[in-house]
């Protein structure tokens, strides 16, 4: 009996022991997918994280090294544009600017990596395993191009000026992964590729064009994309001439998928600016006849003879416009459920002499 009793009491005892440690194990677990979920889902659609959770990897969050392919998009000359604008026009150009972008890249499973005032930077083939990435990053910049092309008919209804964008794209090897400083961390890509790609769409501004990709992107997809050539493009900043192409289209024997359509008016982010409040009203002046000569005050004390200018009216303290991003509806980037109608294929513009020709030369 007693022997019953001690295996007993060593059972309970074990079977204690292995639920503390699997209660601790589920509720390591349940951290660390709350991290991936708080990290990766302002960078990568929701698909995406999912799936970088099921993978369980513990170097998730280590910076590794990636063959990928980097896209960077800007905004042409909104520096003069935003001049005649106050802060919240401006504001709702780069949301709406934010929102095209984030919508293409993530449609096509790539990361926004930085929104950086006119410039957003995106990657294809960081986390995920994606041989097909350079074809994604020039679809979305395609796609990129039709939305922005597609809004210029709604800014204009709402008197508003169109705005134009140019994208760089360029592979290679860069490292990615989790960097900063103790207060502040950040998931980012580090490497000369991504500087290329950031100085590809620089040059596309100089050559009248929207997508400039390099030979490394070109030449992998080059047959289902239309690409003319350029000859050793001198990059800013950079060495080493680049061996670049102008995107025009897909090919005609391409595969088009023309279930882009365009964001509805509830997809961008709205941001509230709170207004300054009025100034309170200065206090009636005081009567003088009020006061006794004996010096004794009936509902006020005597104003003394010298009055200091700072402080004889209310003093104003002007108090500073806060911003607070509040978003109406929850913007849709990967979904094509807006009830809008499908955006077409943009038509190839005649702006050079031939899709195949001779290498476009930079003018002197």
């Amino acid at each position: 009996m007693t022997a019953l009793l001690v295996l007993a009491v060593g059972a309970a005892i074990l079977a204690a022991v292995y639920a503390r440690v699997l209660f601790r194990r589920y509720m390591a677990e349940r951290s660390e997918k709350g991290r991936v979920v708080s990290l990766f889902s302002r960078y990568v659609p929701a698909p995406v994280v999912q799936e970088l959770l099921a993978r369980r990897d513990p170097r998730l969050f280590a910076a590794r090294e990636y063959y990928a392919t980097i896209l960077c998009c800007r905004i042409h000359n909104f520096a003069l544009l935003s001049e005649s604008l106050s802060p919240e026009e401006t504001l709702r150009y780069l949301n709406e600017f934010y929102t095209i972008v984030g919508r293409a890249v993530q449609s096509h499973r790539g990361m926004v990596e930085s929104l950086r005032g006119d410039t957003v930077v995106a990657v294809f083939g960081v986390l995920l395993e994606e041989t097909l990435q350079e074809d994604r990053a020039l679809r979305a910049s395609l796609d990129i191009m039709r939305l922005v092309k597609a809004m210029e008919s709604r800014w204009q209804s709402q008197g508003r000026k169109p705005f134009t964008v140019g994208v760089g794209v360029n592979s290679g090897k860069i490292v990615a992964g989790d960097t900063g400083f103790q207060q502040r961390r950040e998931f980012a890509i580090i490497g000369n590729p991504a500087d290329v790609a950031a100085r590809l769409e620089a040059a596309s501004e100089e050559l009248n064009a929207t997508i400039v990709a390099s030979q490394s992107t070109f030449t992998v997809v080059q047959d289902s994309f239309i690409g003319v050539p350029t000859s050793s493009l001198p990059l800013r900043g950079l060495k080493r001439l680049q061996n670049a192409y102008i995107i025009r289209g897909l090919t005609r024997h391409g595969d088009k998928k023309d279930t882009l359509t365009m964001p509805s008016q509830s997809s961008f982010a709205k941001t509230i600016v709170e207004s300054e409040p009025a100034p309170a009203p200065a206090p009636p002046a005081r009567d003088p006849a009020m006061f006794r000569e004996a010096g004794r005050v009936d509902a006020a004390k005597a104003a003394p003879a010298t009055v200091d200018k700072r402080i004889a009216g209310p003093i104003a303290v002007p108090e500073t416009s806060r911003y607070e991003s509040t978003e109406r509806v929850e913007p849709r980037f990967s979904s094509y459920d807006d009830d809008e109608a499908i955006i077409p294929e943009l038509p190839i513009v005649g702006t050079y002499e031939d899709d195949r020709g001779p290498p476009i030369q930079l003018p002197p």
